[in-house]
Protein backbone atom coordinates (compact mmCIF):
# COMPACT_ATOMS: atom_id res chain seq x y z
CA UNK A 1 0.00 0.00 0.00
CA UNK A 2 1.21 3.36 -0.80
CA UNK A 3 1.19 6.70 0.94
CA UNK A 4 -1.83 7.89 -1.08
CA UNK A 5 -3.74 4.59 -0.41
CA UNK A 6 -6.51 4.31 2.05
CA UNK A 7 -7.91 1.41 3.97
CA UNK A 8 -11.60 1.26 4.32
CA UNK A 9 -11.35 1.40 7.93
CA UNK A 10 -9.29 4.21 7.53
CA UNK A 11 -11.40 5.60 4.96
CA UNK A 12 -14.17 5.03 7.50
CA UNK A 13 -12.33 7.15 10.26
CA UNK A 14 -11.60 9.75 8.00
CA UNK A 15 -14.89 10.31 6.74
CA UNK A 16 -17.34 8.70 9.56
CA UNK A 17 -19.15 6.72 7.46
CA UNK A 18 -19.73 3.00 8.02
CA UNK A 19 -17.67 0.21 6.61
CA UNK A 20 -20.97 -1.37 5.20
CA UNK A 21 -21.75 1.65 3.44
CA UNK A 22 -18.24 2.09 1.76
CA UNK A 23 -19.18 -1.80 0.79
CA UNK A 24 -22.38 -0.60 -0.60
CA UNK A 25 -20.99 2.23 -2.60
CA UNK A 26 -18.14 -0.36 -4.05
CA UNK A 27 -21.23 -3.11 -5.15
CA UNK A 28 -23.35 -0.61 -6.88
CA UNK A 29 -20.62 0.89 -8.72
CA UNK A 30 -20.64 4.46 -7.00
CA UNK A 31 -17.16 3.97 -5.37
CA UNK A 32 -14.78 1.60 -6.40
CA UNK A 33 -11.44 1.31 -5.15
CA UNK A 34 -8.71 1.71 -7.38
CA UNK A 35 -6.48 -0.72 -6.34
CA UNK A 36 -6.58 -3.92 -3.90
CA UNK A 37 -4.20 -4.91 -1.91
CA UNK A 38 -2.81 -8.49 -2.29
CA UNK A 39 -4.92 -9.59 0.18
CA UNK A 40 -7.89 -8.85 -1.76
CA UNK A 41 -8.56 -5.45 0.33
CA UNK A 42 -10.18 -2.61 -0.86
CA UNK A 43 -7.53 0.45 -1.55
CA UNK A 44 -8.63 3.91 -2.20
CA UNK A 45 -6.83 6.42 -3.81
CA UNK A 46 -6.44 10.27 -2.99
CA UNK A 47 -8.65 10.92 -6.18
CA UNK A 48 -11.08 7.98 -4.13
CA UNK A 49 -11.30 9.98 -1.77
CA UNK A 50 -12.13 13.11 -3.57
CA UNK A 51 -15.06 11.02 -5.47
CA UNK A 52 -16.63 10.02 -2.09
CA UNK A 53 -16.33 13.74 -0.96
CA UNK A 54 -18.82 14.63 -3.86
CA UNK A 55 -20.57 11.53 -2.61
CA UNK A 56 -21.20 12.72 0.71
CA UNK A 57 -21.94 16.22 -0.06
CA UNK A 58 -25.25 15.58 -2.44
CA UNK A 59 -26.10 13.38 0.12
CA UNK A 60 -26.24 16.18 2.46
CA UNK A 61 -28.01 17.55 0.02
CA UNK A 62 -30.39 14.76 0.15
CA UNK A 63 -29.56 13.60 -3.56
CA UNK A 64 -30.44 9.84 -3.64
CA UNK A 65 -27.81 7.54 -4.78
CA UNK A 66 -29.25 6.59 -8.45
CA UNK A 67 -28.70 10.83 -9.06
CA UNK A 68 -26.01 10.87 -7.68
CA UNK A 69 -23.80 8.20 -9.43
CA UNK A 70 -25.58 10.05 -12.86
CA UNK A 71 -23.88 13.68 -11.46
CA UNK A 72 -20.48 11.73 -11.46
CA UNK A 73 -20.82 9.89 -14.39
CA UNK A 74 -21.15 12.84 -16.80
CA UNK A 75 -18.23 15.42 -16.83
CA UNK A 76 -19.89 17.82 -19.10
CA UNK A 77 -21.76 19.37 -15.99
CA UNK A 78 -19.95 20.63 -12.99
CA UNK A 79 -21.51 20.60 -8.88
CA UNK A 80 -22.57 24.32 -9.56
CA UNK A 81 -24.43 23.04 -12.66
CA UNK A 82 -25.86 20.19 -11.00
CA UNK A 83 -26.70 22.57 -8.10
CA UNK A 84 -28.53 25.39 -10.05
CA UNK A 85 -30.29 22.74 -11.28
CA UNK A 86 -31.42 20.73 -8.15
CA UNK A 87 -32.43 24.38 -7.19
CA UNK A 88 -34.68 25.25 -9.75
CA UNK A 89 -36.81 21.71 -9.19
CA UNK A 90 -36.67 22.37 -5.53
CA UNK A 91 -38.62 25.59 -5.99
CA UNK A 92 -40.84 24.37 -8.31
CA UNK A 93 -41.83 21.80 -5.53
CA UNK A 94 -42.07 23.97 -3.18
CA UNK A 95 -44.64 26.08 -5.05
CA UNK A 96 -46.91 23.09 -5.84
CA UNK A 97 -46.20 22.34 -1.79
CA UNK A 98 -47.49 26.04 -1.02
CA UNK A 99 -50.30 25.74 -3.09
CA UNK A 100 -51.79 22.33 -1.85
CA UNK A 101 -50.76 23.85 1.79
CA UNK A 102 -52.79 26.94 0.63
CA UNK A 103 -55.85 24.99 -1.20
CA UNK A 104 -56.19 22.81 2.08
CA UNK A 105 -56.25 25.90 4.40
CA UNK A 106 -58.79 27.28 1.92
CA UNK A 107 -61.13 23.89 2.74
CA UNK A 108 -60.28 24.11 6.42
CA UNK A 109 -61.62 27.53 6.42
CA UNK A 110 -64.60 26.94 4.33
CA UNK A 111 -65.52 23.77 6.66
CA UNK A 112 -64.81 26.23 9.71
CA UNK A 113 -67.64 28.26 7.86
CA UNK A 114 -69.58 24.99 7.83
CA UNK A 115 -69.86 25.25 4.02
CA UNK A 116 -70.59 22.14 2.01
CA UNK A 117 -70.20 23.21 -1.26
CA UNK A 118 -67.24 21.43 -3.14
CA UNK A 119 -64.67 24.00 -4.12
CA UNK A 120 -65.70 23.56 -8.03
CA UNK A 121 -69.40 24.68 -6.89
CA UNK A 122 -67.96 27.64 -4.74
CA UNK A 123 -66.21 28.79 -7.89
CA UNK A 124 -69.49 28.04 -10.15
CA UNK A 125 -70.96 30.24 -7.76
CA UNK A 126 -69.23 32.67 -6.21
CA UNK A 127 -66.21 33.00 -8.76
CA UNK A 128 -63.33 34.35 -7.57
CA UNK A 129 -64.98 35.73 -4.51
CA UNK A 130 -64.22 33.01 -1.94
CA UNK A 131 -67.03 32.89 1.10
CA UNK A 132 -64.21 31.32 3.16
CA UNK A 133 -61.40 34.14 3.13
CA UNK A 134 -61.76 35.29 6.11
CA UNK A 135 -62.94 32.60 8.16
CA UNK A 136 -60.27 33.27 11.03
CA UNK A 137 -61.13 36.66 11.22
CA UNK A 138 -64.62 35.69 11.65
CA UNK A 139 -64.73 32.74 13.95
CA UNK A 140 -62.21 35.61 15.88
CA UNK A 141 -64.76 37.79 16.14
CA UNK A 142 -68.23 35.96 16.31
CA UNK A 143 -66.82 32.44 17.19
CA UNK A 144 -68.33 30.85 20.42
CA UNK A 145 -71.50 33.54 20.05
CA UNK A 146 -75.04 32.07 19.12
CA UNK A 147 -74.95 34.12 15.81
CA UNK A 148 -71.69 32.00 14.88
CA UNK A 149 -73.60 28.57 15.34
CA UNK A 150 -76.73 29.34 14.30
CA UNK A 151 -74.50 30.64 10.67
CA UNK A 152 -72.54 27.53 10.51
CA UNK A 153 -76.02 25.21 11.07
CA UNK A 154 -77.63 26.81 8.37
CA UNK A 155 -75.13 26.78 6.05
CA UNK A 156 -74.19 23.43 6.64
CA UNK A 157 -77.69 22.66 5.13
CA UNK A 158 -77.06 24.97 2.04
CA UNK A 159 -77.58 23.16 -1.26
CA UNK A 160 -75.35 24.31 -4.80
CA UNK A 161 -78.95 25.58 -5.49
CA UNK A 162 -79.59 27.04 -1.81
CA UNK A 163 -76.15 29.24 -2.42
CA UNK A 164 -77.27 30.32 -5.86
CA UNK A 165 -80.80 31.79 -4.87
CA UNK A 166 -78.81 33.53 -2.28
CA UNK A 167 -76.46 34.74 -4.41
CA UNK A 168 -78.86 36.36 -6.54
CA UNK A 169 -80.78 37.69 -3.86
CA UNK A 170 -77.86 39.31 -2.77
CA UNK A 171 -76.49 40.83 -6.01
CA UNK A 172 -80.24 41.75 -6.76
CA UNK A 173 -80.40 44.26 -3.32
CA UNK A 174 -76.57 45.44 -3.85
CA UNK A 175 -77.62 46.41 -7.51
CA UNK A 176 -80.40 48.48 -6.27
CA UNK A 177 -77.88 50.03 -3.62
CA UNK A 178 -75.82 51.08 -6.32
CA UNK A 179 -78.33 52.32 -8.53
CA UNK A 180 -79.22 54.66 -5.33
CA UNK A 181 -76.08 55.67 -4.76
CA UNK A 182 -75.14 56.25 -8.80
CA UNK A 183 -78.57 58.65 -8.79
CA UNK A 184 -77.28 60.57 -5.77
CA UNK A 185 -80.22 59.83 -3.50
CA UNK A 186 -79.16 59.97 0.24
CA UNK A 187 -78.18 57.30 2.21
CA UNK A 188 -80.93 58.12 4.98
CA UNK A 189 -83.56 58.73 1.84
CA UNK A 190 -86.66 56.33 2.96
CA UNK A 191 -86.38 54.35 -0.45
CA UNK A 192 -82.73 53.96 0.54
CA UNK A 193 -83.57 52.57 4.04
CA UNK A 194 -85.99 50.30 2.74
CA UNK A 195 -83.23 48.49 0.51
CA UNK A 196 -80.74 48.12 3.82
CA UNK A 197 -84.02 47.29 5.91
CA UNK A 198 -84.25 44.17 2.82
CA UNK A 199 -80.53 43.24 3.66
CA UNK A 200 -81.03 43.18 6.96
CA UNK A 201 -84.19 40.85 6.92
CA UNK A 202 -82.06 39.15 3.90
CA UNK A 203 -79.02 38.38 6.67
CA UNK A 204 -81.90 37.31 9.13
CA UNK A 205 -83.79 34.68 6.96
CA UNK A 206 -80.35 32.96 5.38
CA UNK A 207 -77.55 33.10 7.57
CA UNK A 208 -78.39 34.08 11.66
CA UNK A 209 -80.89 36.74 13.92
CA UNK A 210 -79.87 40.17 12.88
CA UNK A 211 -81.57 42.59 14.30
CA UNK A 212 -80.56 46.27 14.61
CA UNK A 213 -77.69 46.03 16.18
CA UNK A 214 -76.59 43.45 14.75
CA UNK A 215 -76.72 44.79 11.79
CA UNK A 216 -75.09 48.45 12.81
CA UNK A 217 -72.01 46.03 13.67
CA UNK A 218 -71.98 44.43 10.43
CA UNK A 219 -72.37 47.96 8.80
CA UNK A 220 -68.86 48.59 11.17
CA UNK A 221 -67.35 46.01 9.31
CA UNK A 222 -68.15 47.08 5.79
CA UNK A 223 -66.66 50.73 6.62
CA UNK A 224 -63.82 49.10 8.23
CA UNK A 225 -62.99 47.73 4.58
CA UNK A 226 -63.00 44.12 5.92
CA UNK A 227 -64.11 41.62 2.92
CA UNK A 228 -67.28 42.76 2.00
CA UNK A 229 -66.57 45.91 2.44
CA UNK A 230 -63.54 45.50 0.02
CA UNK A 231 -66.44 43.94 -2.56
CA UNK A 232 -68.96 46.92 -2.14
CA UNK A 233 -65.86 49.19 -3.08
CA UNK A 234 -65.16 46.92 -5.48
CA UNK A 235 -67.93 47.37 -7.26
CA UNK A 236 -67.98 51.34 -6.61
CA UNK A 237 -65.79 53.25 -4.92
CA UNK A 238 -67.83 54.93 -1.93
CA UNK A 239 -70.07 51.86 -1.93
CA UNK A 240 -69.48 51.00 1.34
CA UNK A 241 -69.89 53.77 3.17
CA UNK A 242 -73.07 54.39 1.40
CA UNK A 243 -74.30 51.08 2.48
CA UNK A 244 -73.11 51.50 5.95
CA UNK A 245 -74.99 54.65 6.22
CA UNK A 246 -77.97 52.97 5.16
CA UNK A 247 -77.75 50.59 7.61
CA UNK A 248 -77.26 53.53 10.10
CA UNK A 249 -80.15 55.45 9.18
CA UNK A 250 -82.85 52.15 8.83
CA UNK A 251 -81.25 51.13 12.18
CA UNK A 252 -82.40 54.54 13.58
CA UNK A 253 -85.35 54.43 12.24
CA UNK A 254 -86.00 50.98 13.43
CA UNK A 255 -85.28 51.63 16.77
CA UNK A 256 -88.02 55.18 17.00
CA UNK A 257 -90.72 52.28 15.31
CA UNK A 258 -89.30 48.59 16.53
CA UNK A 259 -92.85 47.02 16.00
CA UNK A 260 -92.97 48.06 12.11
CA UNK A 261 -89.02 46.67 11.29
CA UNK A 262 -88.25 43.20 13.05
CA UNK A 263 -87.07 40.54 10.83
Amino acid sequence: MTSQEHTVGAIAELTGISVRTLHHYDEIGLLEPSERSPAGYRLYSGDDLRRLQRILFYRELDFDLDTIGAILADPARTDADRLREQRELLTARIDRQQAMVASIDRELDARRLGLTLTPQERLEIFGSTRLEDNAARAQAQWGGSELWHQRRRRVAAYSAQDWARIRDEQADIHRRLLDAMAAGVPADDPAVMDLAEEHRLHMHRRFHDCDHEVHRTLARAFLANQRIGRNYDDMAPGLSRYVHDAIMANADRGDRAPSQSRG
